[in-house]
């Protein structure tokens, strides 16, 4: 895990310029693919915290680089309604990037996907929201995808399920389809779309556990500052009562 860090990361981008891969955002997608161009599909599915999204925008914008933040309507770990992430996600959206939705099958129980309704609640609340693409959290393989559910989880994996570019996730805190820079696809200039999770290259420590472990022990010192501004009167009885 020595190699997932911000440094790191602005590395990985510095050596796929280096190469000659241009970045491109799924609405030019497949007529960049056609043109023969060495394409890198950045993409970003946001789990945990949209702070961390923010600084993996930042250095991407530095490096020039344009990417796909997907994010969450149901994250337990974060209200991306909040006041404060819909700051940060104004900020990653001004850096150059999009912003989709990342959709929870487990929210579904095993009944039909409804995409499109939790597309529109998102964009209801951010127009500027990409409503034909949506990414899915966690599934196992690429193949368990179910791209024909619906028209926007479509978009985003049959590409790559076809065999048109490669795929390459950070999931779980590792490179799960070997290095992106040790992969036959960047030794052959082959488009790449690359999935990687803000979580794993922002926070500390040596495994991916403990990296998780940090980042919510330091997100629970934030909201209990938070609960001090938002029950002011609970906290200044609390203070009253043990003075």
């Amino acid at each position: 895990m020595e190699d997932f860090t911000l440094q790191s990361y602005r590395q990985l981008l510095s050596a796929f310029a280096s190469r000659g891969y241009r970045c491109s955002l799924f609405d030019a997608l497949e007529e960049r693919l056609a043109s023969g161009e060495r394409i890198l599909l950045l993409r970003h599915d946001i789990d945990i915290s949209l702070k961390a999204a923010l600084e993996i925008a930042r250095v991407e914008h530095e490096l020039g680089f344009q990417a796909t933040y997907f994010v969450m309507l149901s994250s337990p770990f974060y209200n991306v309604l909040s006041t404060e992430n819909a700051r940060l996600l104004e900020q990653i959206h001004n850096y150059g990037h999009d912003i989709a939705l990342h959709i929870d099958l487990q929210d579904y129980h095993g009944q039909r996907l409804d995409v499109a309704h939790e597309i529109e609640i998102l964009a209801y609340f951010y127009p500027y929201v990409k409503r034909d693409i949506a990414s899915v959290h966690s599934p196992r393989t690429l193949s368990s995808i179910p791209v024909e559910e619906a028209r926007p989880i479509y978009r985003v994996y049959h590409l790559a399920q076809r065999g048109d570019l490669a795929y390459i996730s950070d999931s779980t805190g590792r490179w799960r389809y070997g290095h992106p820079l040790q992969s036959a696809a960047f030794r052959e200039g082959k488009a790449i779309q690359l999935l990687t999770h803000p979580i794993w290259w922002v926070a500390e420590g040596g495994t991916p556990r403990q990296k998780l472990e940090s980042w919510l022990y330091r997100s629970y010192e934030g909201n209990l500052e938070l609960a001090k501004t938002f029950l002011p009167k609970l906290f200044g009885q609390q203070e009253v009562e043990t003075a």
